[in-house]
């Protein structure tokens, strides 16, 4: 690697985080590791947690995604969980892949490969209960449910998704989520009464799991919490960082501005360190003159406005800098200067989930730890 400008994730950290939320739910937890993981590698994160017995199974988004794992040779169950499933029936089944069915014509698709089977398709049924995006009505549920066993389909888990548990910590007593549960119940009751048998229920994801006990049913699906992430989570510890070096470093005298635009102008006579990583590599635009990167045990600022490929800090108050000298850009570093996913996103008005989701393919990833 010649340049070094690295993503590096912990996967221990991961798995350690896993182990706490099941400590802490004390159910099943399924590790949501859609969209190559967040972010930090699905198969890596995938292997790492089935090593470290931390996941009893794993949540995508996309066929795909599902697929890729197997062949990585992933063996624990794996729910799709759409909305892009339609085409892609025989695959699932193939691959051993549970369908999540949110909708009529998901599955129509699905009876026409469950008919040809000698035993039945098992499917989880998604209502919607006040997300408003995937899922049945909840006084649609019980049709559906009878429509799959007329079709070879089995109904064996039924799942809706939080719309609101993040914020509704705050308000217990009169959350939405306690509506949404109301409506899952009724849900459950329906199906039931249709004739499926439902071994698994679920609703939780990483906020729902942690704030809201009632919601932990069977299993909980846990994506930014494994990962060290989510202000509901504070004994988690987060995974990834971005990591560069000093490429040059530079005089610029008091007067003299840096980078497009000329948004910094030097107050002072100053020394500024040329980093090899920009907008490119997942550090936003929007971050410029916000954020903050640590160096040496100090943190230093951003100056100028950050280019697809550079980024360039003010160093003049760290007059030890050396080229080549590591600059950790997100993440654990010395001294306790660590820069939060939060405040990393804080900078350029994005989520965490964005933040661990936009660090560019163009970045190495690198695993630092093995599992103990």
């Amino acid at each position: 690697m010649i340049r070094r400008t690295r993503v590096e994730i912990d996967l221990q950290a991961i798995v350690g985080n896993a182990r706490t939320v099941r400590q802490v739910t004390g159910t099943d937890l399924y590790a949501v590791v859609k969209a190559d993981g967040y972010g930090h590698g699905a198969v890596a994160v995938a292997r790492a947690l089935t090593e470290g017995k931390a996941a009893a199974g794993f949540c995508v988004s996309l066929v795909e995604e599902g697929v890729a794992l197997r062949e990585a040779g992933v063996t624990a169950p794996i729910l799709v969980m759409g909305p892009s499933q339609v085409g892609g029936e025989e695959e699932m089944v193939h691959a051993n892949l549970t369908p999540i069915v949110s909708s009529d014509e998901e599955l129509a698709e699905l009876a026409h490969v469950a008919r040809t089977r000698d035993k039945p398709v098992e499917i989880h049924l998604k209502v919607d209960t006040g997300m408003g995006r995937l899922g049945v009505p909840v006084e649609r549920a019980a049709t559906l449910a009878m429509t799959a066993a007329n079709n070879n389909i089995a109904v064996v888990g039924l799942m809706t998704h939080l719309a609101n548990a993040d914020t509704d910590a705050a308000d217990d007593e009169h959350s939405m989520t306690r509506a949404q549960l109301v409506r899952f119940a009724e849900a459950e009751r329906a199906v039931v009464a249709a004739g499926a048998k439902l071994r698994v229920r679920h609703a939780s994801n990483s906020s729902g799991a942690l704030v809201f006990p009632d919601a932990r049913f069977d299993l909980v699906r846990c994506g930014i919490a494994i990962y060290g992430n989510g202000r509901w989570a504070p004994q988690v510890e987060p995974a990834m960082r971005l990591v560069t070096a000093i490429a040059q470093l530079r005089r610029v005298p008091k007067g003299a501005s840096v980078g497009y635009g000329a948004t910094w102008i030097a107050a002072r006579d100053s020394r500024v360190a040329v980093l090899p990583c920009g907008y490119a590599d997942g550090l936003p635009r929007r971050a410029s003159d916000h954020a903050q990167v640590a160096l040496r045990g100090k943190r230093v600022p951003l100056v100028g406005r950050i280019s697809m490929d550079i980024a360039i800090a003010d160093v003049t108050d760290v007059p030890e800098a050396q080229v080549g000298d590591a600059v950790v850009m997100l993440g654990r570093a010395a001294g306790g200067v660590s820069i939060s996913t939060a405040e990393y996103g804080g900078w350029a008005g994005l989520s965490e989930y964005e933040v661990t989701c936009g660090m560019s393919k163009r970045v190495p990833r690198t695993y630092v730890e093995a599992v103990r």
